[in-house]
């Protein structure tokens, strides 16, 4: 947890912000050979850790990531949430928030976008292969069959109050599934897997 705070603080206040909280995380020796705890200059140090944290808390509830407390105490739930927003975008799943999670974290909130099921550590990013991220995509419609393949979806799904199946297809957009714009079941096929095309596509 310590490198997390480190690269946290690099990220609110800059090289000297980070020099403040090494200063504090750092033990001295004393002249008998027992080691003290170095504390100089760290309350606002603290102060501003703290409040960083309350506010990458409330951009992964406005995601859609995180469900817990705003309390600025970094635990199980929130790294599971930051996890699952990388998940979600593709970006290497540290756990931590550095400056390319932070920048698209910014960009999605400021979009509005959502992009997990759920929050924290149970969160579910919404462009995973799953029933439940397809389901959100589809509207809520209850899905009988799926496939996913290079960043697409197909599948059935029950349509008229369960009296019969509709083909889908989806494909995965900014860490979400979201319905092809394009006829892939004509002209515009090229590229997209022939699984996806079998199972999406009806004669």
């Amino acid at each position: 947890m310590l490198g997390f705070a480190f690269r946290r603080a690099f990220t609110v206040g800059g090289a000297s912000m980070m020099a403040a909280a090494l200063m504090a995380a750092c033990a001295s020796g004393s002249s008998d050979g027992s080691t003290t705890s170095t504390s100089t200059g760290t309350s606002g140090t603290s102060t501003e850790i703290v409040r960083f944290d309350k506010e990458i808390q409330q951009q992964l509830i406005d995601v859609g990531c995180y469900t817990g407390s705003i309390d600025g105490e970094v635990g199980p739930e929130t790294d599971g949430a930051i996890v699952a927003f990388q998940m979600a975008d593709d970006l290497e799943t540290d756990g931590e928030i550095g400056p390319k999670t932070a920048a698209r974290l910014t960009k999605a909130v400021a979009a509005g976008e959502v992009v997990c099921i759920a929050g924290g550590e149970n969160a579910t990013p919404t462009g995973t292969c799953t029933a439940q991220a397809l389901t959100m995509a589809l509207d809520g419609a209850v899905i009988t069959t799926y496939i996913c393949s290079d960043g697409y979806a197909a599948g059935s799904d029950v349509i008229g109050g369960g009296a019969a199946d509709a083909a889908f297809l989806l494909e995965r957009e900014n860490g979400a599934w979201v319905s092809i714009a394009a006829d892939v079941c004509g002209a515009a096929g090229a590229g997209v897997p022939p699984a996806i095309l079998e199972a999406g596509c009806v004669s």
